[in-house]
């Protein structure tokens, strides 16, 4: 009985998806959080090859510096499946708010980046 048991929970252990050891989520440092997704990276504004834009996002604590198709710099927060950049607006409210959809980043107005 102690073996079957044994057994059965090696067998759970390794086919179970989850973190493994000294790993966040899907492989990301071990203090990563499975409410900030990671974004970071060269991103390219409505997928246009000559307007890259970048996001740098080297802590797990949702901050990340954002840098646009002109070069502008700032900071900004990522949580879940949203993005918001206070210091850039859209031109209706203080603030910049995205949505994290698969690899877009969609902006009010319809424009995005995409990698």
């Amino acid at each position: 009985m102690k073996k079957i048991m044994a057994l059965t929970v090696v067998v759970l252990a390794t086919t179970i998806p989850g973190r493994v050891a000294g790993q966040g989520p899907r492989g990301f440092p071990p203090d990563w959080d499975d409410r900030v997704p990671f974004i970071g990276g060269v991103w390219y504004l409505n997928g246009d090859w000559d307007s890259p834009c970048k996001v740098i996002q080297r802590r797990p604590d949702g901050r990340a510096l954002f840098i646009n198709e002109n070069g502008s710099r700032a900071w900004g927060t990522i949580r879940g499946d949203r993005v918001w950049i206070p210091k850039w607006t859209d031109g209706r409210r203080k603030g910049l708010r995205g949505r994290i959809r698969g690899d877009r980043i969609i902006w009010p107005g319809g424009s995005y980046w995409s990698r």
